[in-house]
């Protein structure tokens, strides 16, 4: 099924109550879906002048007094008429979040009339480059038309979707079902864009009102197993303390119990963690195979019966081990790492909340919620900032947010 780059966008509004408004400069770039503006000037501080490339269509906005991003929509020299339906006089909102920024151009009853995104230059996707979502590693096949083919396979079926670019060298792109009928796990997603910036190579997919719904990341690595079993690890890493006062600490590469050497391998089936992590039979700590969940303190390790038949099937015992954590950071501050959905699809929404939480705690953020503040409060590495005001997420940051808030609203 086709779809029309922000077709469904008219409720985009909600999008304003987490982005910050700054100011439009010369050389931005703004795609409404057909004409690409670029803007020219910027007169007298704030008056913006856009043109396309032939000058035969105009935007003159000015930014209203003390309140930077936002404008009012001007007469221009060459436009008898007021684009997408609207007047000359109304109001125009520059909306600028970390991953996505675009002008909101109202109608009637202040209804959103148009969107037009800020697009950059960006190279092309390049042939055979790999994308990992969480789950699979795709392969990108750049066609002769400009589209973009990504394929992986999963248990043996084909997952597939094209990527068509909005505009020639643009970061943005429509997401669409690929030619050969294959599953598209992306069909819900309104647009797409590539994002190369604070070291970060991604393509952010996001839903008919703005929301960012999915990340893939650029990857050298084409075994999506050891990828899951590598991201499935890292929320475990980390120093821990047993109920007994033993010191634990969990590394991908090497395990400790009291500082011996402790046998820790997860557990996976079909190229999936299920869960699982198997102490082998002669573990300084535990043995065999035992569930392992991250809680707000620790790690909780529960003991289990596993179904030889379907290995992926177990069930808890009354029998399990607590540690406690023990770091001088944020259990979960996810400053140094994306996290995708495939991980993040495993936890409810009353721990998701707690995840998302943590991220701003890491930084000092002061909560008003009681459960929050008087949890973040007790830890030793939160030190509350003077103003939440102050407090600056880098991109990573906010990625991780909004993908935490997607897993929040699934279903």
């Amino acid at each position: 099924m086709r779809k029309t780059l922000l077709a469904a966008a008219l409720a985009a509004s909600c999008a304003l109550s987490v982005a910050q408004a700054q100011t439009i400069k010369k050389g931005d770039c703004f795609y409404d879906g057909v004409t690409l503006f670029t803007v020219q000037e910027v007169r007298m501080g704030n008056i913006v002048y856009l043109t396309d490339a032939s000058g035969d269509n105009e935007l003159t906005l000015e930014e209203w007094p003390n309140q930077p991003g936002t404008f009012t929509l001007r007469p221009s020299r060459n436009a008898d008429d007021a684009p997408y339906g609207v007047d000359f006089g109304t109001h125009i909102d520059y909306v600028r979040q970390p991953d996505n920024r675009y002008l909101l151009i109202y109608g009637d009853n202040d209804t959103v009339a148009k969107i037009l995104p800020l697009v950059r230059p960006m190279a092309d996707i390049a042939a055979g480059s790999l994308w990992y979502n969480g789950d699979l590693v795709y392969d990108a096949n750049p066609a002769e038309d400009g589209s973009v083919r990504m394929n992986a396979m999963a248990e043996g079926e084909e997952q597939e979707f094209l990527l068509i670019p909005a505009m020639y060298e643009g970061d943005l792109f429509m997401v669409e079902d690929g030619p050969n009928d294959a599953n598209n796990q992306y069909e819900k997603a309104a647009y797409a864009r590539r994002i190369r910036q604070e070291g970060l190579d991604v393509i952010c997919f996001y839903d008919e009102d703005n929301r960012l719904m999915d990340v893939m990341e650029a990857t050298k690595n084409w075994n999506s197993d050891e990828l899951n079993r590598n991201q499935w690890m890292a929320p475990l890493c980390g120093n821990y303390r047993t109920e007994a006062g033993k010191d634990v600490v969990i590394d991908e590469g090497q395990s400790l119990y009291n500082g011996k050497n402790m046998p820790m391998e997860v557990v996976s089936f079909n190229g999936m963690p299920t869960g699982l992590v198997d102490f082998g039979s002669g573990g300084p700590y535990l043995v065999g195979k035992v569930e392992a969940v991250p809680t707000q303190n620790g790690i909780r390790f529960t003991e289990v019966k596993v179904d030889e038949d379907m290995p992926w099937m177990y069930d808890r015992t009354v029998s399990y081990f607590d540690l406690t954590w023990t770091g001088d950071r944020s259990r979960f501050d996810f400053a140094n790492r994306i996290l995708l959905n495939g991980y993040l699809r495993r936890y409810d929404k009353s721990f998701l909340r707690f995840m998302r939480n943590a991220i701003l705690a890491a930084h000092g953020y002061v909560f008003q919620s009681k459960d929050l503040k008087t949890y973040f409060e007790a830890q030793p590495w939160y030190k509350p900032a003077a103003s939440n005001s102050s407090i600056k997420l880098s991109l990573l940051e906010q990625l991780n947010v909004s993908l935490i808030q997607a897993a929040e609203r699934a279903e």
